[in-house]
């Protein structure tokens, strides 16, 4: 016999939100019902809902406006660290454009810091491209990507304000990318991330870095991202299993 698996308020909160939003093609600008009106819904307390609805803000799903209600968020795109889309990609699925803008491009000797990350020797040649990437024409992110240049060949020479770095490596080289190892981190921006995002000096920003390797696991990239949090999300999709033991309380002699 299947075990039955009890949902909490907050989740049965958290989801009949989502699932209520889905079901009415709510969409950007649309008002939720009022907060009574989804506890008679739901079924929750208002403390509960009011948890849930803090969580969906704080994911960028409905905002909360003062005396007016909860309405659904404009779509953001957001980075799902379990799949291996890139950043391009992702803001298509969004239905929105994505746009770059070439910072910097050239031809270095790979950092020794870097050269360890890519397989490389200290002196071997690398590829460095900076660019500021956006959502039609608001800037989301910082990112610097560095390339094994004996490993592609003339890439130097192609526009990347007009191609993705990912589909490059993959379609005009045959390097797919198959793997990767990401770390992502919140820190305080720059004054250059700053400038280049149009935000506070020392405001948070998601810092990600990592490697991207093929098939063979051979390194194609490492890159350094710096994300406007408000602008562009991060998620990462996992299951836990909890094995939890039971308490035997023993009767201690006085």
């Amino acid at each position: 016999m299947a075990k039955r698996v009890e949902v909490s308020p907050f989740d049965r909160a958290y989801e009949g939100i989502m699932e209520y939003i889905s079901a009415h093609g709510l969409v950007e600008g649309d008002r939720l019902p009022s907060e009574r009106e989804l506890c008679v819904l739901l079924d929750v307390s208002r403390t509960t809902l009011r948890s849930a609805l803090a969580q969906l803000v704080a994911e960028h799903v409905v905002e909360s406006r003062p005396g007016a209600g909860s309405f659904v968020c404009p779509s953001r795109p957001t980075n799902h660290l379990d799949d291996l889309s890139g950043f391009s990609e992702i803001v298509r699925k969004t239905g929105a454009e994505p746009r770059s803008r070439v910072i910097g491009s050239s031809i270095i000797a790979c950092p020794d810091e870097i050269a360890g990350r890519l397989n490389l020797a200290a002196g071997d040649h690398v590829f460095e491209l900076r660019r500021v990437r956006g959502v039609e024409d608001v800037a989301v992110c910082v990112e610097t990507a560095y390339v094994p240049a004996s490993a592609f060949p003339g890439i130097e020479g192609i526009d990347f304000a007009r191609e993705s770095l990912t589909d490059v490596l993959g379609i005009r080289y045959g390097r797919d990318t198959v793997h990767t190892r990401l770390t992502v981190s919140v820190r305080r921006a720059s004054a250059e991330e700053a400038a280049l995002l149009s935000i506070s000096e020392g405001a948070l920003v998601f810092f990600e870095c990592g490697v991207r390797a093929d098939a063979s696991y051979a390194p194609l990239e490492y890159g350094e991202t710096v994300y406007v949090p408000e602008l562009f999300g991060m998620s990462y999709n996992t299951v836990f299993t909890m094995d939890r033991k039971r308490r035997v309380r023993k009767e201690v002699p006085a």
